[in-house]
């Protein structure tokens, strides 16, 4: 029996799929990661000043920098999905996330701003793709699927302000630690 490449290509790449429990876990953990990142900013905010010295005005440029870099960012992830794929593009953001949190927690003011500018470029690119890919592996289910992906995105948010002062205070981590976490 002949069969035709494009068949041959398309069982193939269906052979390969990951199951979608596994797609919609991947997806709450990727929404998950959206936020906490900008949002134990604030709460830690009086600690950074101290400790860095830096003023009201420099330490509100702070808490801003990711929403004026998620304004610059965002237009370009779409362009990065159709180059290397919305999977490969979550994924990179989510490496480039975590090399965010650790640089923002290394140093000096300077890492500071510069880990803050390389995560928001990351939760930008994820905020902008995780829709498309919801709405591409599950077309039947997109409804569910964002009402569960916003509701990762807000829970784990509230989470990471409501812990970032225990974790920096009572668990000793201090707010360089409190962000990393």
């Amino acid at each position: 029996m002949a069969t035709t490449p494009g068949l041959d290509r398309a069982r193939a790449a269906a052979a390969m799929a990951a199951p979608p429990a596994l797609v919609a876990a991947g997806c709450l953990l990727i929404a998950a990661n959206l936020r906490p990142a900008v949002t134990t900013v604030g709460p830690l905010i009086d600690g950074i000043r101290a400790d860095t010295g830096m003023s009201a005005a420099v330490a509100g440029l702070l808490t801003a920098l990711p929403l004026l870099v998620f304004a610059a960012v965002s237009p370009l992830a779409p362009r990065w999905a159709r180059r290397i794929g919305i999977e490969r593009t979550l994924l990179a953001a989510m490496v480039v996330l975590a090399a965010g949190l650790l640089l923002r927690s290394a140093g000096p003011i300077a890492a500071l701003f510069a880990g803050t500018l390389v995560l928001g470029g990351a939760i930008a690119a994820g905020n902008v793709l995780l829709p498309s890919l919801v709405k591409q592996d599950f077309p039947h289910r997109a409804g569910l699927m964002t009402a569960l992906y916003v509701t990762a995105v807000s829970g784990v948010a509230g989470l990471g302000s409501g812990l970032a002062v225990p974790l920096a205070d009572d668990a000793g981590l201090g707010w360089r630690g409190s962000l990393a976490a």
